[in-house]
Formats: structure tokens, C-alpha cells, sequence
């Protein structure tokens, strides 16, 4: 969509200095043979960002002095690793490189822009623009996600650039998502940061969070013995264990950049289908107000106290369990937390009764964020082993389409592929792939290779 190949091809910059004598000499001296490629891999941001922004008062530029204090990190950060490491240990690589991704993150939060209808005032340019982009799509388009769209499909797994959806109608999704448990408990994150950056390069990031509960059983409620949600909010026995999943989320979604430098912008998703009674953050697992005290919470440790501005916070209960306008908001956490306003929906059956509420479920989601100023989407839906005749054209398109109120969902995400007996999208040779290519074909609906370019403002939109 936007860069070719260039993200996934990009040359590691190798920075030299000049001695005094003017010969070219190495920039590292690291006789304890510490690791250094993120620190390096954060100067070389610096130096991406100062390459790719550009000084000024105009709509997207930065302020001179914010510019001047990056352009001083970055010569001191190249004179560390001239003169420092021989003297340092690997804490305080770590330390500074998290210092100097922070550096990238001030500096990007101060751009100069009319655009902010997020929550987060000091959202990333990028960030900012998406959300602009996406409510211009939201007027007349639908865009197709789909869970772990890469990776692994039904029948393969170990290649980050296959996709199921790819091999049945040539493109990938429009909108890619992925869970925050990728982040958190891998220890090796490459290839989730390659599928993340591809993604980026092809369209639009969000995370869901199905959090492991501290004492690390699971999400789900029935296999945790005890209450979750006040155990980690302050003042809570596992509070600061809480913490530390949120500074390894923030420390990832900093150093998570585009070719220029910049920020990658995320949809994120935590403490989804709460008014259900699965999850240890849901209904009956919680009180209301404590739900809403996590939220708010989260949003303000990362947003204020990490300060990560490269999210966009959706909210989103199931469809299945409320039936009204109003019952959607039960554990709403404020029109200052949430900038989606989303749902789920999954068809466990076919017909006109499903059908009926699903469109009221979207109307009543739609109307909601409408009164607010906020966007809307179907932020999980699916119908699994897609076994319901003509579900994608039929099903998911059409009441979107022939509503003029539902028409403002942006997004549709399916779940993921997991096996024969679990998917959501169809595969080579399932009997759903000629309604699946009527549903990519229909001028209604985006692809990765429909979408422009979201994270600009002049792209024709």
C-alpha cells in the first residue's frame, strides 16, 4: 500500500565517526560484548525521525526547540557509543535505550495539528491521521480484518507472509489483529514485530488483550479461584505485577516504527465482551465500577505515565448480550477513555432471528458512538467454519450496506484460522470461497489493496 518493500528490506544504517587524525574509525568499543542492536536500532530511529519530519508551525511539522532537543540526543547518544561502553553493563544500555526510544516519543507528541479527535492529546501524527482517514472511510466503505491474519491458516503455519485470506482473493486484509499476549509472554519478539511492521505496510494494526490472569492460569473465568480485577488495581495484592505487563506493552509499542522513524499506530482492544461472564474482567467477575477503574486505569498509565501515543482505544461489549441502546453502555468507562466504539457479534446459528439482532445490535452501536463524535466498528465477528450459506455477501455485508445508519461501521474483523474444526475466513477449496470473492469484489468493501494510504491526510479520501 504505501511502501513496497522498503520496510521489510531496509539496510541497517552502519554510523561511523572520524577520528582526530581523519581516519574512519568504527563508532562502537565494546570490549564486555554487550548487546547493543536496540540501542542502536534507537539512534537509528532518532536520525529516521529527524531525516523525515521537518521544522515549523504548519500542520504536521515540529516545533524548532523540540526538533533542536532530538537533534542533541542523537549526537550524544552516537558519542556513547564512541566513548561509553567500556565502562557501562547491559542495565544501563537497556536503561538508556528505553531513554532514547522516550526521546523519539516526545518528540513526536509535540506536532503541530488542528487533527484530534482522540482522547490522547498528544497522539502521534500518524495516529492522529488514521483516525481522520478512517472516519472518512466510515461514510460509504467497509474495511476487512481479520485475527492473525498471517503466520498460520488452516492446514500451515511458520510463514509471516501467508495468509488464507491472500490465497483465496489475492489480497491481504485491510485491518490485521493480533493479541497483546504476543507481547507480553514471548521472550523472542521478532517474527511478532516482522507480522506487525508487514501489516503497517499493508494496512491497519489493532490488539485485543485475552490477559492471562497474574497468577497465570488464564483468562478465562472459570479456570482462576479468585477476583482478578481488584487484585490489580492499586492498592491490589498483584497491582504491580499489573504494572509490569503494561511497561513491557509500552516498551514494545515505542520501538514499534515505520521506515521513517515514526510511531506505529495500534487499535487497542484490552477487556473486550465484558458485560459477558467468561472473562475474569466480565460481568458477575467484577463490579461495574471496578471494571470502569481499570480501564480508566490503564488508559492513564499509558497515555500519561508511559506515555504511549500511538494508541486509539476501542471498547467493545458483546452483541449477544445486550438489547438495548442504553444497555450497551453498562460499564461504559466515559467518553474521555474511549475513542471506538465497537462490538462483537458471532453467529452460532442461521437465520432470520440472527439476523434481526445482529442489525439491531449495529444500529444501537452506530447511534452510540454517533451522539458522541466517535467512530464505529464491528470489532469481532464470525461465523465459525463459515457453514452458513452466503454469510460474507449475505449476512456481513448486507445489513452494513443497505443500512443507512450501520453503514458508518469502518471495520469488520473475523477471528482467526486455526484448523478445519476452528476458522473464520475460507481457505483454498472451501465451499465459501466463491461468496467470499463476490464479498472482496463488491465496490463496498476495502482490501489491503483497495486501501490508500491512511496515515497521510492528502490521499484522496
Amino acid at each position: 500500500m504505501k511502501f513496497g518493500n522498503s520496510l521489510l528490506l531496509m539496510p541497517v544504517l552502519l554510523v561511523l565517526s572520524c577520528s582526530d587524525n581523519g581516519t574512519t574509525q568504527p563508532e562502537f568499543n565494546n570490549p564486555k560484548n554487550l548487546n547493543i542492536a536496540e540501542m542502536r536500532a534507537s539512534i537509528e530511529t532518532m536520525e529516521r525521525l529527524l531525516n523525515n519530519t521537518t521544522a515549523g508551525f504548519s500542520e504536521g511539522q515540529y516545533p524548532e526547540d523540540e526538533r533542536i532537543i532530538l537533534e542533541e540526543q542523537a549526537g550524544t547518544s552516537r558519542s556513547f557509543l564512541i566513548n561509553g561502553l567500556p565502562n557501562s553493563d547491559q542495565d544501563e544500555v537497556d536503561s538508556l535505550t528505553n531513554a532514547w526510544y522516550d526521546a523519539c516519543t516526545r518528540y513526536e507528541a509535540s506536532v503541530v495539528s488542528q487533527y484530534n479527535d482522540l482522547i490522547d492529546p498528544k497522539a502521534t501524527k500518524e495516529t492522529r491521521y488514521l483516525y481522520v482517514n478512517l472516519k472518512k472511510y466510515a461514510q460509504d466503505k467497509l474495511l476487512f480484518g481479520m485475527h492473525d491474519a498471517t503466520g498460520y491458516g488452516v492446514g500451515w503455519s511458520g510463514n509471516d507472509m501467508r495468509s488464507d485470506v491472500k490465497d483465496v482473493c489475492g489480497s491481504y486484509p485491510a485491518v490485521f489483529s493480533w493479541d497483546v499476549n504476543g507481547i507480553i509472554n514471548d521472550p523472542d519478539l521478532s517474527r511478532f514485530e516482522y507480522r506487525m511492521l508487514l501489516a503497517y505496510e499493508n494496512g491497519i494494526n489493532t490488539l485485543c488483550w485475552h490477559q492471562i490472569d497474574p497468577e497465570g492460569h488464564s483468562f478465562y473465568y472459570d479456570q482462576v479461584n479468585y477476583p482478578v480485577v481488584p487484585a490489580i488495581l492499586p492498592g491490589g495484592k498483584y497491582h504491580d505485577r499489573y504494572l509490569e505487563k503494561l511497561q513491557k506493552f509500552a516498551w514494545f509499542m515505542k520501538k514499534l516504527r515505520g521506515p521513517g522513524g515514526e510511531s506505529v499506530p495500534v487499535i487497542f482492544r484490552p477487556y473486550h465482551e465484558q458485560n459477558g461472564s467468561w472473562f475474569w474482567w466480565g460481568r458477575i467477575r467484577c463490579t461495574e465500577q471496578e471494571y470502569i477503574d481499570l480501564w480508566r486505569f490503564t488508559v492513564i498509565y499509558l497515555r500519561d505515565s508511559l506515555q504511549v501515543h500511538n494508541l486509539i482505544y476501542a471498547f467493545s461489549p458483546d452483541g449477544n448480550q445486550f438489547s438495548s441502546k442504553d444497555e450497551y453502555l453498562l460499564e461504559y468507562p466515559g467518553d474521555d477513555y474511549v475513542d471506538i466504539f465497537g462490538v462483537d457479534f458471532y453467529f452460532w446459528e442461521a437465520g432470520t432471528e440472527t439476523y434481526l439482532r445482529f442489525q439491531q445490535r449495529l444500529l444501537y452501536t452506530v447511534q452510540n458512538a454517533q451522539s458522541r463524535g466517535k467512530l464505529a466498528a464491528l470489532t469481532e465477528v464470525g461465523d465459525e467454519k463459515v457453514d452458513i450459506d452466503q454469510w460474507y455477501s449475505q449476512y456481513l455485508a448486507a445489513p452494513i450496506k443497505n443500512s443507512p445508519t450501520a453503514r458508518n461501521i469502518v471495520y469488520a474483523a473475523v477471528w482467526r484460522n486455526a484448523h478445519e474444526g476452528h476458522h473464520y475466513a475460507p481457505y483454498p477449496g472451501h465451499p465459501a470461497v466463491p461468496d467470499f470473492i463476490a464479498f472482496y469484489e463488491d465496490p463496498f468493501t476495502v482490501f489491503a489493496s483497495d486501501l490508500v494510504d491512511v496515515y497521510i491526510l492528502d490521499n484522496g479520501l
